[in-house]
């Protein structure tokens, strides 16, 4: 996000690496009969997979979905609502529901994320949004060439210079006044004015409830919102009312999730502090990620035969490793399942796997 100062790696396509071994595991790897040459967190209990160059969606119990597509650079839009995407080879989009299912024909060249049960939806002959049954329910002007899934009824919208936000009827609510407006989080958004203005915080009405005063805001989550102070040059958060809870005095910062944000000091450690301000775990880690179903993502530097070497696991909300800092890579967990990468049997391959 523009917004944001310098963030961790959190996209779901990680890098290649290898697997550290280690005697003795504490996880249990699943579904081994099959070879992931690419796989994504579970979303709505299924997860995306590529097998032989092909994507397919996978339930949580390993059984792969029958829609299978040919991978290309684009990756698809995966389950919410019940819907996910699949292409064609000539790059048109559809969706399919859990079952596998093709529920919405592959006709759109742009589609876009499900939200309030619509999505946009662009093909020859309609530029729009869809329902979940891919009728096309809302056609609006052309002019909206960025359009942000709905939310409560409002979806974000930009001509390419301006953004308000219209309605399920396409009636503009909040007016095409704003230099940029990002996407609602907890009834709120973060908005400016000019171009080159500062940031501020609206309500689902387009009133400001925060002025707009900070170079950089993060997004509502949890009750509050990360803000750079520009003085400083630290990291703090405020709640909706513009309070300053937690003073401004970190490098870095995540939102809040589970409780909980990771914060980095001035000597690049990662720790995690509650919604009070209080450390709740040391300044420890390389990097870390934001806390999904009670347990983080974390990275510490080891050093190994005079060279450092970065190795990541799974902590708990104490800080402790619930699954050991053996990895190169992992993605987050979710549906009770972490997602590693490593080497099996002389092939670069990911995994999920659970505890033991």
């Amino acid at each position: 996000m523009k917004r944001r100062m310098k963030f961790f790696l959190m996209g779901l396509q990680l890098m290649p690496a290898v697997l550290f071994s280690q005697k003795s595991k504490d996880y249990k790897t699943l579904f081994e009969t099959l070879n992931f040459e690419l796989a994504y967190p579970f979303q709505e209990q299924k997860a995306l997979v590529c097998i032989n160059d092909h994507y397919q969606y996978m339930d949580n119990r390993g059984n792969l979905l029958p829609f299978k597509f040919k991978r290309n650079s684009k990756l698809p839009l995966q389950f919410k609502s019940d819907r996910a995407e699949v292409y064609t080879k000539s790059g048109k989009s559809g969706f399919i529901n859990g079952s596998g299912k093709l529920v919405i024909d592959t006709l759109y060249h742009n589609i876009g994320e499900f939200g309030d049960s619509m999505a946009f939806a662009a093909r020859k002959g309609f530029y729009g949004f869809m329902d979940l049954q891919g009728k096309e329910v809302l056609p609006i002007d052309k002019r909206y060439i960025i359009t942000f899934p709905f939310y409560k009824g409002l979806s974000v919208v930009s001509d390419g210079k301006k953004y308000g936000a219209i309605n399920k009827k396409g009636i503009i609510i909040i007016p095409m006044d704003f230099a940029e407006i990002e996407p609602f989080y907890d009834g709120f958004a973060a908005a400016k004015k000019t171009k080159d203005g500062l940031w501020g915080l609206m309500d689902m009405t387009g009133k400001f409830v925060i002025e707009p005063k900070y170079k950089i805001l993060s997004v509502m989550s949890e009750g509050l919102i990360g803000f750079y102070d520009e003085k400083s040059e630290k990291w703090g958060f405020i709640d909706s009312r513009g309070n300053v809870v937690i003073q401004p005095k970190y490098v870095n910062s995540g939102d809040f999730h589970e409780g909980l944000a990771y914060v980095e000091n001035d000597r690049s450690q990662i720790g995690y502090i509650d919604r009070t301000g209080k450390q709740v775990i040391d300044f420890k880690f390389y990097e870390a990620w934001d806390f999904s179903e009670g347990l983080a993502v974390a990275t510490i530097e080891k050093e190994e035969n005079g060279s450092q070497r970065k190795l990541t696991g799974y902590i708990d909300k104490k800080g402790d490793w619930i699954f050991k800092p053996t990895f190169s890579e992992v993605n987050k967990f979710s549906d009770g399942k972490g997602l590693v990468l490593g080497m099996y049997n002389n092939h670069l391959r990911w995994s999920f796997i659970s505890r033991p």
